[in-house]
């Protein structure tokens, strides 16, 4: 059979010669219908016994396996040869066509021993860079061999040490080409699990508390959660101390990072000076210095159950905390209270000074457990009596006034929970510690007087920006949902009408940024907007307003997470015999929460009709803590509702708020909400909305 034999995609392809003419021929290879090649494209032709391509194939594949490279290496000539001559100088000199075509298959596969020069030309590599090359080879096919034996170990249950020693660095993909990745992502396919789910199988992490963790720091904090800092060179012996102040905090005993305080000053005429006062480390800060650059790296603390990782390093926090006993620099606001005028509060004004911190008070100790009639009646055994008794006076007419703006009574009544993990205090949880969730209702007198203060400031200092024209990063709010803009617009929900985060600088780099533009506005007035270190409409301004939106949305999920996690551990060690049996609460459609802790779980099996606010036994059973879900059924329903209209009591949306980022202990304001309709969304979620405090 006349056959001819040309090169495609690398790689020598037979066809037989139908019909020849003079400068091409009309050949059929195998398969396929008549092809026209030109003759300088045919690298061989001639007559073969085979009786069809395939046929011819597979004998050249044959003579290919059995062909010893270094001999045919031996045999090539010095400098450039044709194949056919070294075809006929391996299998003699009346090589058939067919061993002509292996040679040129054999020369055109051994890049390592034959360079190729030309249209069935090639040269003989030398000896040194065959060695080379050789050696290369033999240690890729090393590392492939321990690779798949490390997958196979991770597919078995077990993490080879290596794998382990790379853990951190494998979750953060530091190196794609890493055997030890390589060899996780084979077992992760073989498995169908993530890279960190395997590293769970394999016994990677001690449970799945640490994979959670791990997975967010090797995210979150690349390079480690130690907050490395140098000390800030800064004095404030230049500002003017305000020493006539007898000035206090209020924040419950675990706070660490006083960054809020206050002062009451009688004047002559009975009206009262209130003063709130606001660590000042924008001071020590120039933008883009190196602890600019930490904390917008940071851009928060970050706040889980039994942890706090510090936006800035404890001794930094120290230099500017308002810790008692000490001389500070703050960031002031005063305003005249009479809550007999019709405009209760007059006469604002911010300063820029040191004040010297009285006290520390802690509110969650029993002595300062006050009620309504403690701060409105005779009763003053406690610390601070009097200025809480203005405070709280001043606080009742801040939130009328939101209300009315509002149109409608702020709804505070819906209850926050607190995490005891039982650890000691440094030490990190490990995720079987016993843990106790308490509950306590929102909207205490204490909480509103902070709140109410802290939102006065805010708003003022948004509006003082907001009239010199200097940009911030400003919270608003609206039909569309709460967002960060660079510039003011009303907070329909908290009945302001312009608002930015500025009373926690050491805690929230959105305050802390605020804080920068406010102590520009402070010192030049109206020429502010030529003089703060952001100016309006910078790129740099818009890039870190949407960092910081990333960066706290992905703090608050991981707070969920945890806070999630812990509620399924209390749920576990609540079990008999592996089954949870207690009462939930219906909080909307599809999905319930359980009474005693703020586990939300979705239930596709809840008795129809049933309104919201309705509570129901439940049993729950097999826990998944990779997935944080848990299986659960309906066993009765304890009390319906008579209408759903009962359940306005306590709304929904109020039902379905998270935590933020602030801490539970630490939160000093109210709630801004976005309310999803999206059941299932809120289900595999659990229920994490996008909820804020200030």
């Amino acid at each position: 059979m006349n056959t001819i034999f040309y090169e495609q995609s690398g790689k020598l392809i037979a066809a037989q010669v139908m019909e020849q003419k003079e400068h091409h021929v009309h050949a059929k290879g195998q398969g396929s219908s008549l092809l026209k090649i030109k003759l300088k494209d045919v690298l061989l032709q001639g007559d073969v016994s085979e009786p069809s391509s395939q046929a011819i194939a597979l004998k050249i594949d044959d003579m290919v396996a059995q062909a010893d490279l270094p001999f045919v290496w031996e045999c090539a000539p010095e400098g450039v040869f044709e194949f056919g001559e070294l075809a006929r100088e391996y299998f003699g000199s009346s090589a058939s066509v067919l061993e002509q075509a292996a040679m040129w298959q054999v020369l055109h596969g051994a890049p390592i021993y034959f360079g190729k020069k030309g249209r069935g030309q090639f040269t003989r590599q030398p000896a040194e860079q065959i060695e080379v090359a050789l050696a290369a080879v033999a240690k890729k096919e090393e590392r492939l061999r321990i690779q798949a034996g490390w997958a196979d170990e991770l597919v078995a249950g077990r993490a080879p040490i290596e794998v382990l020693q790379m853990r951190d660095a494998i979750l953060q993909k530091k190196n794609a080409n890493d055997i030890t990745y390589k060899a996780v992502l084979a077992a992760a396919e073989h498995l169908n699990l993530t890279v960190p789910q395997t590293l769970l199988h394999a016994g990677a992490f001690k449970n799945a508390f640490e994979l959670h963790r791990a997975t967010f720091l090797a995210e979150h904090y690349p390079q480690g959660i130690a907050a490395e800092l140098p000390m800030p060179q800064f004095s404030a012996d230049d500002l003017p101390l305000n020493d006539a102040l007898d000035v206090f905090s209020i924040d419950d005993s675990m706070t660490t990072e006083i960054d809020d305080a206050f002062s009451v000053q009688l004047l002559n005429d009975g009206r009262h000076r209130i003063g709130v006062h606001i660590a000042a480390p924008s001071l020590a800060v120039k933008r883009d210095d190196v602890a600019d650059v930490h904390a917008s790296n940071r851009m928060s603390t970050m706040y889980t159950p039994g942890e706090k990782i510090t936006m800035l390093p404890d001794a930094w926090v120290q230099c500017f905390s308002l810790d008692e006993g000490t001389i500070k620099p703050v960031v002031s606001i005063y305003a005249t209270l009479d809550v007999h005028a019709d405009v209760p509060l007059s006469e604002v004004e911010s300063k820029v000074e040191r004040i010297k911190m009285a006290a520390n008070l802690r509110h969650d100790v029993p002595a300062m457990q006050l009620t309504n009639d403690d701060l409105n009646g005779e009763r003053s055994d406690y610390a601070y009596a009097s200025a809480l008794k203005v405070l709280w006076q001043g606080a009742l007419k801040l939130s009328a006034q939101r209300d009315a703006m509002r149109g409608k009574p702020e709804n505070n009544n819906r209850a926050d929970f607190s995490f005891t993990i039982d650890k000691s205090i440094e030490a990190v949880p490990v995720g079987d510690e016993l843990v106790t969730i308490s509950q306590r209702m929102r909207g205490s007198p204490i909480d509103k007087i902070v709140s109410e203060w802290m939102i006065f400031a805010n708003v003022n200092w948004a509006q003082m920006l907001d009239g010199l024209r200097v940009p911030a990063l400003f919270r608003t709010q609206s039909n569309i949902g709460v967002r960060t803009s660079t510039h003011a617009q009303p907070h329909l929900a908290m009945g302001v009408p312009a608002y930015m985060w500025s009373t926690s600088p050491l805690r929230r780099y959105a305050d802390w940024f605020n804080q920068m533009q406010l102590l520009a506005a402070i010192e030049y007035g109206v020429t502010a907007p030529m003089q703060a270190p952001f100016k309006a409409k910078e790129i740099d301004l818009l890039k870190r307003m949407s960092a910081f939106d990333e960066k706290y949305k992905a703090y608050n999920e991981q707070q969920n997470k945890m806070e999630k996690y812990w509620c399924l551990q209390w749920v576990n060690q609540h079990m008999n015999d592996g089954v949870y049996e207690g009462e939930a609460i219906v909080v909307k459609d599809g999905v319930l929460r359980l009474a005693q802790v703020p586990l939300y779980i979705p239930c596709a099996t809840l008795p129809e009709g049933l309104p919201m606010q309705s509570r129901l036994k439940v049993r729950l059973s097999g826990v998944d803590w990779v997935a944080l879900t848990v299986g659960v059924s309906v066993v009765d329903v304890v009390a319906p509702l008579v209408s759903a209209t009962d359940a306005v009591s306590v709304p929904v949306e109020d039902e379905l708020k998270s935590n933020d980022l602030s801490g539970l202990s630490e939160s000093h304001e109210l709630p801004e909400t976005s309310t999803s309709d999206n059941v299932s969304e809120l289900a595999s979620a659990a229920i994490n909305e996008t909820t804020e405090t200030q």
